[in-house]
């Protein structure tokens, strides 16, 4: 096998490096105060991020754990954060500076024990579900003071060892659906908001009770 990395890619890996350049592109646009384009190129990562893994766990991937890591940090832990502080044109704030610090960092700790510790499900909020709130709770100009708690409150869901499904088959395709219909009309992200807020209060509950019958 040729020792050229680009010779290593997979199918898989495509999507992985398409989550990615759409994570900054979200970037891109926001500093362009472009919203509606950031907030839809966040959710384009989202659905990057699923195919992704989908593709990897049938037909397996060389480097995608590594490359993967690096993608979802851009698109899932730095761009809501730059989404947000631009959203609420925030000149110098503590509370923001600090809580999304934490943001970021548990997100990375949190893809890395992803690696690390290899399970069919995940341990700890994932970063795309963490990702969905911010930019949600930012593209609908919520309360700032609903933005920071939650940036603590998911940056603790993310390292803590609770159990969280796949999204797969059926809820995978309605998810999608809702994503989609998100980036149509603004006043959708709220049903994505609030689905995402179920899937973090009942996902623990599904792993311990439903898939263990």
């Amino acid at each position: 096998m040729s020792s050229n990395i680009l010779f290593k890619l997979s199918f898989a890996d495509s999507f992985t490096i398409l989550n990615g350049i759409f994570g900054i592109f979200s970037i891109f646009f926001i500093l362009n105060n472009i919203i509606r384009y950031s907030f839809i190129f966040i959710l384009l990562s989202i659905l990057a991020d699923g195919i992704d893994g989908i593709i990897a766990r049938k037909y397996g991937s060389y480097i995608g754990k590594y490359m993967d890591e690096f993608a979802d940090t851009i698109s899932f832990c730095i761009a809501p954060c730059i989404f947000s502080f631009h959203i609420y044109e925030i000149k110098m704030s503590l509370l923001f500076l600090f809580s999304s610090c934490f943001f970021i960092i548990f997100g990375m700790l949190h893809l890395i024990n992803y690696h690390v510790s290899k399970k069919d499900y995940f341990i700890g909020l994932t970063t795309p579900a963490s990702a969905i709130i911010i930019i949600c709770i930012s593209y609908l100009k919520l309360s700032f003071y609903i933005l920071i708690p939650s940036f603590i409150i998911l940056s603790v869901l993310m390292v803590l060892n609770i159990p969280y499904p796949r999204i797969e088959g059926k809820f995978a395709i309605f998810a999608c659906i809702i994503i989609f219909i998100a980036m149509i009309k603004k006043e959708f992200a709220y049903l994505l908001l609030f689905s995402t807020l179920f899937y973090i209060i009942a996902g623990p509950f599904y792993i311990k009770h439903f898939r263990k019958a």
